[in-house]
């Protein structure tokens, strides 16, 4: 599995597999303060991911509709893919917002993350903390 992620300092995305130090683009060390922008399963879907994810913010959808879509949208996703997404947006057992909704995007799912980490708080599966993000509760 691949994620696509965003430079916060150049804001340029990219494919990593597992961890990155530093953007390949303009070389600001990066550790765990990246955006995730998606998720793909093959690197064909990471190229297409990539190229979207770089494109100004006006074309990103009238290209998402000429390009294939490598992802199938998920009606109803089971809770297994749901905190499959959450594990995969966790940073040393922290999930954030932005990293969840990346996650979700790269499976398919179009449920909203801040709903997913409302229901696997309830679930006793995430702690809410002060700051607005959420502790994953292994």
């Amino acid at each position: 599995m691949y994620t696509v992620v965003r430079c916060s300092s150049c804001e340029r995305c990219w494919g990593i597999k597992g961890k990155t130090r530093k953007c390949p683009h303009c070389g600001t060390l990066v550790g765990d303060k990246l955006q995730i922008v998606s998720v793909a399963e093959n690197a064909s879907d990471l190229q297409r991911e990539v190229a979207i994810a770089n494109m100004p913010e006006g074309l990103r959808d009238e290209m998402r509709e000429k390009m294939p879509r490598a992802v199938e949208i998920v009606e109803d996703p089971s809770a297994k893919l749901l905190f499959s997404c959450v594990k995969i947006a966790a940073v040393d057992n922290v999930v954030e917002l932005d990293r969840l909704a990346g996650a979700l995007r790269g499976k398919g799912v179009e449920i909203d993350a801040e709903d997913v980490a409302e229901e696997a708080v309830s679930q006793g599966l995430l702690f809410r903390r002060n700051d607005g993000s959420y502790l994953l509760l292994q």
